[in-house]
């Protein structure tokens, strides 16, 4: 396991304003606090700039740190510790690594174990199906062959042919003629009767496996001797199904390792649920709607389903409903020919259905959808073609639909608003997304994903302290998500210092909230609860702000002791620190 060297060691009497200019000079990220020769605590570069307004007084340190070698980096994983510093055999300190960094090297010494059992149990496939299986690079030089019967196709041991060029072995009358060569010409799937040297007939199966960037990587051959084979059929669709359970494995292998290109950060049960959902629906080519309200990142598990379906390599396409004006939505959908309209291009234009063909098209807003061109989207669901403006020929599509809506479709369809037998047609599965205020656990993460883009996008450092992260937790957020990155980013702009206070927060969020009524029910409780929870959500804004009950109670109009006995009432329930 690897560690990292980056750290200094200082004396336990060193200042903050030593210890910084010792960080920076050496451009490290840890310092190992002694006493008396031996270490005694630990401090980060956070915890250190944290410090960086008392910079005469001494460093203050962590001591949940352990002392290992590294030969013993391994065996912790499952002790509690924040940084191990390593020792060499003479007990000195040669480097550091943090709980996380063991914890993601366990992980990778895991996946490789996986992919170990995985390529054990694909060559023993691979040896239990055929007579041979061959796989060759881009140049016709063997690297892998199954050890079942070389020898009675080529007469040799398997071993002997590793490493040599399979078109030089035709060229030496091994056989002829060659389905590597045919490949390597056509790149697509050939099959070829061979004869090879002994007299035999050899039915030869290459298929080409391709990287992303569409280039001819591998050929795997799989060849049988058919010269008294009276089931031909039957063992090429054997071959068949091993190369779509190849494609697969290959695929999953790819996701495990490069991950989505956009990921949804979430930590909360509730999204948990719902991304397992979402796993299970991106296999199958059902048309799914997506319920939430504006800004809660529809469109983020829409990309996810396509990521994780078998369209993920084709296009995806993206259109608001709402934001493009009714005259213009239609020709955006299904394009036009040429000389359709006034105005229109010279060579016609494609549209979306057309452009996402073979991959999926997400539909947002889809309540927006005007009723006559509702009939023309249920035309393309249904018959899965389209027709374009001015067009006399039916285009056929290949496409998954994914649509998205703030709106109650069930509603609109009693108000005539919406089609009935549309809504049936993409309200096959549902999914329903939470709003950011009833996933509270989310915020917290999201908040630290923004601060990351906005300190690096604005060459900042930037944090917010824990009251303010409070605030983000009790406030409701109307707009969700996009309003939570907004106020976060305004934050970083308008805040002079690097630490985001409750205070600057509240400024935000009051001029938000100016025209919001100061006290919204949503559900029917008891009278005696929704009192006790006002009271709570009062007192709790009010210390998160002014901090003194004797300012708490001037600003709620009430006696200091009226507030005392409310706030210990109420203190174990309050999120104040």
């Amino acid at each position: 396991m690897n560690y990292n060297k980056d750290f200094a060691v200082i004396n336990v009497s060193t200042n903050v304003r030593e210890a910084l200019d010792t960080m920076i000079q050496a451009s490290i990220r840890l310092l190992v606090i002694e006493s008396e020769g031996k270490p005694v605590g630990v401090c980060d570069s956070f915890h250190l700039l944290m410090q960086k307004n008392q910079p005469e007084q001494k460093v203050v340190f962590h001591t949940d740190f352990i002392l290992t070698t590294s030969k013993n980096i391994f065996s912790l994983g499952d002790d509690d510790f924040s940084y191990a510093l390593i020792e060499d055999d003479t007990a000195e300190i040669i480097g550091w690594t943090d709980q996380k960094s063991v914890e993601i090297d366990h992980l990778k010494q895991a996946y490789s174990k996986d992919l170990g059992a995985i390529t054990t149990d694909l060559e023993a496939i691979v040896d239990s199906i055929y007579d041979e299986v061959l796989v060759v690079d881009s140049l016709g030089k063997i690297i892998r062959v199954s050890n079942r019967s070389t020898h009675q196709l080529w007469g040799v041991d398997p071993e002997t042919v590793i490493g040599q060029n399979i078109l030089e072995l035709e060229e030496k009358g091994w056989f002829k003629p060659s389905v590597t060569r045919k490949v390597l010409e056509e790149k697509k799937k050939v099959s070829i009767v061979q004869h090879n040297r002994f007299g035999r007939k050899i039915l030869a199966v290459g298929n080409p496996v391709f990287n992303q960037k569409n280039e001819l990587e591998r050929i795997v051959i799989a060849s049988r001797d058919i010269t008294a084979v009276k089931k031909l059929e039957e063992e090429l669709e054997e071959a068949k199904t091993l190369k779509e359970k190849y494609r697969k494995e290959v695929d999953i292998l790819k996701k495990v390792q490069h991950g989505n290109e956009k990921k949804i950060i979430y930590q909360s049960e509730q999204i948990k649920n719902l991304m397992f959902e979402v796993e299970r629906v991106a296999r199958v080519e059902s048309t799914v709607t997506l319920y939430g309200e504006s800004g809660v990142g529809k469109e983020l598990f829409a990309q996810a389903i396509h990521q994780l379906s078998p369209r993920a390599e084709n296009p995806f396409i993206r259109i608001n409903c709402g934001s493009i004006p009714e005259n213009l939505l239609e020709s955006e959908l299904f394009g036009y020919e040429k000389g359709a309209f006034t105005g229109a291009l010279s060579n016609g234009k494609k549209g979306l259905f057309e452009l996402a063909n073979e991959g999926t098209l997400f539909l947002d807003e889809i309540g927006e959808l005007p009723l006559n061109l509702q009939v023309k989207l249920l035309r393309a669901i249904q018959e899965r073609e389209i027709m374009k403006i001015g067009g006399s020929k039916a285009i056929p599509i290949n496409i998954r639909i994914i649509t998205a809506t703030n709106k109650n479709l069930e509603e609109m369809v009693a108000k005539g608003t919406f089609r009935e037998d549309l809504f049936y047609r993409i309200h096959v599965i549902p999914l329903f997304i939470p709003p950011l205020r009833e996933r509270i656990a989310d915020i917290e993460p999201i908040v630290y994903h923004f601060l990351e883009y906005y300190n690096e996008r604005f060459s900042s450092k930037k944090y917010f302290s824990e009251d303010a992260m409070e605030v983000l937790k009790t406030y409701k957020w109307p707009g969700n998500i996009r309003q939570l990155q907004n106020v976060t980013e305004r934050a970083m702009v308008v805040t002079a210092e690097q630490m985001i206070t409750a205070n600057d927060l509240v400024k935000i969020l009051d001029n938000r909230q100016k025209n919001q009524h100061p006290v919204e029910v949503h559900t029917i409780i008891p009278l005696q609860h929704a009192v006790q929870d006002t009271e709570r959500q009062l007192l709790q804004l009010a210390l998160l702000k002014y901090k003194t009950l004797t300012k708490v109670a001037e600003v709620l109009e009430v006696s200091q002791p009226t507030i005392s006995r409310l706030y210990n009432k109420l203190k174990n329930s309050l999120q104040v620190r």
